[in-house]
């Protein structure tokens, strides 16, 4: 018997070879998938009109001008100093009123960024001041569109609360704050004033927050979780020089220029020129009371009576961190670093890092007094500088750096201690190899998150056999997860700005009678009344109430097909626009009340929602554990009525998520929620029928390659 030649058989692997890579690409090509549609999620708003009706006056927008800031200039005419009072007195009132109503979702200037804005409907941005009668008519009505159709958005309606004096002073504010300060002598024109420097750039940018003296009494700052950095101690959380020593001026200069993610402070690199930024250095060192910025051989007549150091010329550190002797990132050393984690870091961060406090202290507080919280480290999209940009392996190696960095220097002013010895010739708490070994298993938790989607679809997959009915199912392995971002409610009077609780993680599976979700919230708190270890963390300004979760879902008719999908008005919808809430509370240990689960009709932000009282078609169950919630939700597909949904395959559902962190007092409209997001029932392509098309078009290759190669060697021989 003759072997084939080698040539021969080369032939016949790159056929086979071929066959099965044309059988794999189809079968990716025709698998099923789903992405976000062109589908516009709008809500109807009314044009702007040539006149406003409002508190009772009627308003021409076209001319209509700042009446308060041109009171103020024609002061300014006739006695410029006396007018400047009254313009800052303007000024002032409409930046505490901006930030005690509108940075919940715009921020601070300029960029319009904010904690709440990830989750809002709609992009909040950055307010334009620059037409004052438009700007009046936006602020008056509410989430006013700029044009005919525009999405639902969230913005409260102001006149409800505000007269038309405050909404011109907010619009002062806003005016001032772009830079169009007015100048006397110019017939009220606007001029652009040349860029402001130092001591009157940080009074215009940052004492609204950091206080006019630099000690964290600003009229935004009591609004704000984290607090605002207080200057007068010279502690400085993210910073790259060693042990006790200060931050060095780069360290400033990176924190005011790219912010701190997850908290009030923008990114002023946006706005303001490295000049600029640099002026305010100084300024920062001479709010300090300490002389920490002071140099050494400064004598007593240089500080004020409060300890401020006068002169200009303070310390500038050289010194860095040392970050040497990195260990790769391995399985080995993330398992030695979970064993030293476990030893030491677990009392604050809890045993699987969600920031669950287990020592037994009743709270942690900074070095001023205020409520702080551990971070959550499986969550590295609310890190505030340690998270490097960038593609992998690169931004992990640089992230795992930032960590040892945090872990070797500690975070002054906070409960989080250095790791590395502060003093000569003391001994490292954590030796290097551990400090790198930890940083490698702390970069490891985010394998435990999801993190969040730019415009998430949430896909639930059919199964065949039963549906899940516990939490830790084999089945939801296979759900796709999804997280969305949470932002706090602000429309009603109970205003929330200081959350704690920032993503829901979604997961969908369904059957042909039923669909059932899965729900995960970090929360650091099992927020039970009378749960021992809550009750002693319990904030003492709230009431502990229980936590709570629930699903939104629009009106039948929301969801019918067209270029466009009607979801409700933000929060509960109104009378022609219902919405149903799938609600489930974890009751309270003392006094006894069970977990409940209640299905809920909604007709409006300001009217009371109303129980479905016989309805027992829902069912829910949660368990927290390790600072997460997991509630599981169960419903039949069909509605039982005209104004449910019916979770018909293939059909774009409109869907939105609630939270209510009851340790942070959260209950009734004081909340975090999600926008509108699509869901969809996909059923899969089963197996036979799924293998078909691949097998068939590998077998077709194959044999059109036997028939190729059967003409060459034919006509080779002949």
């Amino acid at each position: 018997m003759t072997g084939l030649k080698t040539p021969a058989i080369q032939q016949w692997a790159i056929l086979i070879v071929v066959a099965v890579l044309a059988g794999y690409a189809s079968h990716e090509l025709a698998g099923p998938s789903v992405a976000v549609p062109e589908v516009a999620m709008e809500q109807v708003y009314p044009a702007s009109s040539g006149t406003l009706n409002i508190l009772d006056r009627s308003f021409s927008l076209a001319p209509e001008d700042n009446p308060l800031r041109n009171e103020a200039l024609a002061l300014m005419a006739t006695d410029r100093a006396r007018g400047q009072v009254l313009y800052n007195e303007i000024v002032e009132a409409g930046r505490a009123r901006y930030y005690h109503g509108c940075f919940g979702c715009h921020g601070g200037w300029p960029d319009g960024t904010s904690p709440a804005q990830a989750g809002g409907d709609g992009e909040s941005g950055p307010p334009n001041p620059l037409q004052a009668a438009f700007a009046l008519w936006r602020i008056d009505i509410g989430a006013a569109p700029q044009k005919k159709t525009d999405e639902a958005r969230s913005a409260p309606i102001a006149h409800r609360r505000l007269d038309e004096t405050k909404v011109w002073q907010i619009i002062t504010f806003l005016t001032d704050a772009a830079g169009l300060t007015p100048q006397p002598g110019t017939a009220m024109a606007d001029q652009a004033n040349p860029p402001l420097m130092g001591m009157a750039l940080y009074q215009q940018r940052c004492a609204v927050c950091h206080g006019k003296d630099g000690t964290n009494n600003g009229p935004a700052s009591q609004r704000m979780y984290p607090q605002p950095r207080d200057f007068s101690l010279a502690l400085f959380k993210y910073k790259t020089s060693p042990g006790t020593l200060p931050p060095r001026d780069s360290d400033l200069y990176r924190t005011i220029e790219r912010g701190l993610t997850g908290t009030g402070m923008p990114a002023w690199g946006e706005l303001l020129s490295e000049a600029q930024i640099n002026s305010l250095i100084p300024v920062i060192k001479g709010f300090d009371i300490t002389a920490t910025w002071a140099p050494e051989d400064a004598d007593e007549a240089d500080f004020d009576a409060r300890g401020r150091y006068l002169k200009t010329d303070f310390r500038q550190i050289a010194e860095v961190e040392p970050v040497t002797g990195q260990i790769p990132y391995s399985d080995s050393s993330i398992a030695r670093g979970k064993a030293v984690f476990e030893k030491i870091c677990i009392k604050c961060h809890g045993p699987e890092g969600r920031g669950n406090i287990t020592s037994g202290k009743s709270r942690l507080e900074d070095d001023w007094d205020n409520r702080i919280w551990p971070r959550d480290l499986t969550q590295p999209w609310t890190w505030r500088v340690t998270q490097a940009d960038g593609p992998e392996p690169q931004s992990r190696e640089q992230t795992i750096r930032n960590i040892y960095t945090r872990l070797s220097i500690g975070l002054p002013g906070t409960p989080m201690p250095a790791h590395r010895a502060t003093e000569a010739f003391n001994r490292d708490p954590l030796s290097l190899e551990e400090r790198w070994h930890v940083a490698n298993y702390v970069y490891s938790l985010r394998r435990k998150s999801v993190p969040p989607a730019g415009k998430p679809l949430l896909q639930a997959l059919r199964v065949t056999g039963p549906l899940p009915e516990g939490l830790n199912d084999d089945a939801w392995e296979d759900a796709p997860a999804v997280t969305l971002r949470l932002s706090p409610s602000i429309v009603k009077q109970e205003h929330l700005t200081t959350p704690l609780n920032d993503a829901v993680t979604v997961r969908a599976l369904y059957d042909d009678k039923d669909i059932v979700f899965l729900l995960e919230v970090n929360d650091r708190t099992d927020s039970r009344p009378g749960e021992k270890v809550s009750m002693r963390m319990q904030d003492r300004r709230y009431r502990l109430n229980p936590d709570a979760l629930a699903i939104r879902f629009p009106r039948v008719g929301a969801v019918e097909p067209g270029p466009q999908v009607r979801t409700p008005p933000y929060l509960h919808g109104n009378d022609s626009n219902p919405t149903t809430l799938w609600y489930w509370n974890a009751g309270s240990i003392e006094p006894p009340q069970p977990a409940s689960q209640l299905l809920l009709d909604a007709i409006g932000w300001d009217q009371k929602l109303t129980l479905r009282k016989n309805d027992r078609s829902l069912t829910a169950y949660g368990q927290w554990e390790n600072g997460r919630w997991r509630v599981l939700m169960k419903h039949p597909r069909a509605a039982s009525n005209n104004r449910d949904v019916n979770f018909d395959e293939g059909l774009l559902i409109p869907v939105s998520f609630v939270n209510w962190d009851g340790s942070n007092g959260e209950v009734l409209h004081r909340n975090t929620r999600t926008p509108w997001y699509w869901l969809v029932l996909s059923r899969p392509v089963e197996g036979e029928r799924g293998l078909a098309l691949p097998v068939g078009v590998g077998i077709g290759v194959l044999l059109l390659g036997f028939l190729l190669l059967g003409r060459r060697r034919t006509g080779e021989a002949s």
